[in-house]
């Protein structure tokens, strides 16, 4: 790990989430071809056999640690017995505080090993960005089917700038940092940033009024 803080939060997790993190981290250093299986038994301080008992392979593990990043973005839209695009606005912005409270810890890990992913052009990036696209395109599709997107919006462009929000913000923190002082993924600007894009998303792209949005305010 880079970090004291990316130490201690490696040292406080289970053995299987700790080899994932460890995984994450390698994978997002040095790229996936460049990092061996022993690299990471070394970085979790387990066993080669261990890996290949629950993973089976290096590719294994890459396609757990994928699943463990993309189950943190689904957490938040959440399920068929609770979605986010049916709760009113201000519970939205509660489920935004929650969700950011809870991955906050992690995300440092999870932003480098996306940004990796996506600037290596490889069909790894190409796959996580497509199952990325495919959550915020259902959510789209939920908010439509509830007629909380205006007609003339354009569907096939939408959740592209969904995305481009967020990762914008990954791919620039760096610079970020450099005119903030800080990174945009620190939980207040964090929060405040979902607050912006939601009132530029509800201004410009839900239809007017928002259901149930001026009883909420």
């Amino acid at each position: 790990m880079t970090s004291e803080k990316s130490l201690q939060l490696v040292e406080s997790k289970s053995g299987r989430d700790r080899i994932l993190l460890c995984a994450m981290e390698l994978f997002a250093q040095r790229g996936f071809d460049s990092v061996t299986t022993r690299d990471i038994a070394a970085e979790a301080n387990v066993s080669v056999g261990l890996i290949n008992h629950h993973y089976g392979s290096k590719e294994g593990l890459r396609q757990a640690v994928d699943e463990y990043f993309i189950e943190r973005f689904e957490r938040f839209y959440g399920d068929d017995a609770g979605r986010v695009e049916d709760q009113a606005p201000r519970d939205m912005v509660r489920s935004v505080d929650q969700w950011v409270a809870g991955i906050a810890e992690e995300w440092p890990v999870f932003c480098r090993y996306f940004r990796r992913a996506l600037l290596e052009e490889t069909p790894w990036g190409a796959k996580l960005f497509r199952r990325y696209f495919d959550i915020v395109r259902a959510s789209i599709d939920r908010l439509d089917a509830q007629g909380r997107i205006r007609p003339d919006v354009d569907r096939l462009w939408l959740p592209f700038l969904f995305m481009f929000l967020e990762t914008g913000t990954l791919l620039m923190d760096p610079y970020i940092k450099q005119i903030l002082g800080q990174s945009g993924f620190e939980p207040d600007l964090w929060r405040r940033r979902y607050r912006a894009y939601g009132d530029m998303i509800a201004r410009g792209v839900y239809a007017q009024p928002a259901p149930t949005a001026e009883k909420t305010q």
